[in-house]
C-alpha cells in the first residue's frame, strides 16, 4: 500500500511539473489540528492552478507524538474555486486521504520490571511471577493506515506577489473520520 501511494506522490508531483508554466505552482507550509488524532501537526502542500475554476493539491501532515502514538496524513484534493477577487481566493475541496498511525511503548510496565528479580532473590517462592512480570515489561508496538474522503473549504489571501496566507477546514471521512483545521503559508512559483 506505501509503495502505491509513494507512486502515485511521483506521478501527481511529476505531472504538475511537466505542465507547470505562467507561474501555476505553489508550495508552502503550515500547522494543523485534527479532532480525533487531538493534536497539533505540521505540513507541507503543493498546489497546481489547472485553470481558473480547477486547482490540484497533495500534501503531508506529521502530527505530533501523543499518548505514545505517532500520526500522519497524505492528502490528494482537488478544489473547485468558488470565488476570486483580487487574489482573495475560496473554494470548495474533496479529495482522498491515506492516515497512518504507528503505536510503541517500550518497557509497559517498567516500574514492574523488579518483579522479575524476585523468584531469583527468594529461592523459588515467586518463581511464577518471573514469567508474568517479563511479559508485562516487554515493549508493545503496532502500525495501520486508514483510507478516507475528504471534504471541506478553503482559502487563499495575498501577503505580496508571491506569498499567500492560506487556510482549510476539512473532514475525512472514512476509518479515521476526524476534522482537520489548518493555515499555512504558499509560495507562488
Amino acid at each position: 500500500m506505501k509503495k502505491l501511494i509513494i507512486v502515485f506522490a511521483l506521478v501527481l508531483t511529476t505531472s504538475m511539473v511537466s505542465f507547470a508554466q505562467d507561474s501555476k505552482i505553489m508550495a508552502g507550509g503550515g500547522i494543523s489540528y485534527a479532532t480525533k488524532i487531538e493534536n497539533i501537526g505540521l505540513n507541507i502542500k503543493g498546489l497546481y492552478l489547472i485553470d481558473e475554476a480547477w486547482e490540484a493539491a497533495g500534501g503531508f501532515t506529521y502530527f505530533f507524538k501523543k499518548n505514545y502514538t505517532t500520526w500522519s496524513a497524505l492528502d490528494f484534493d482537488g478544489h473547485y474555486v468558488l470565488s476570486n477577487t483580487d487574489g482573495m481566493n475560496l473554494y470548495a475541496l474533496a479529495g482522498l486521504n491515506f492516515t497512518f498511525f504507528k503505536f510503541k511503548m517500550d518497557n509497559a510496565l517498567g516500574g514492574l520490571s523488579g518483579l522479575g528479580d524476585m523468584g531469583e532473590e527468594s529461592d523459588g517462592e515467586y518463581g511464577d511471577y518471573n514469567s508474568y512480570a517479563n511479559a508485562l515489561t516487554s515493549s508493545a508496538e503496532f502500525t495501520g493506515s486508514d483510507v478516507g474522503i475528504n471534504i471541506g473549504i478553503g482559502g487563499r489571501m495575498p501577503l505580496s506577489d508571491k506569498l499567500f496566507l492560506t487556510g482549510e477546514i476539512k473532514y475525512t471521512l472514512g476509518g479515521a473520520n476526524y476534522l482537520n483545521a489548518g493555515v499555512g503559508i504558499l509560495y507562488a512559483f
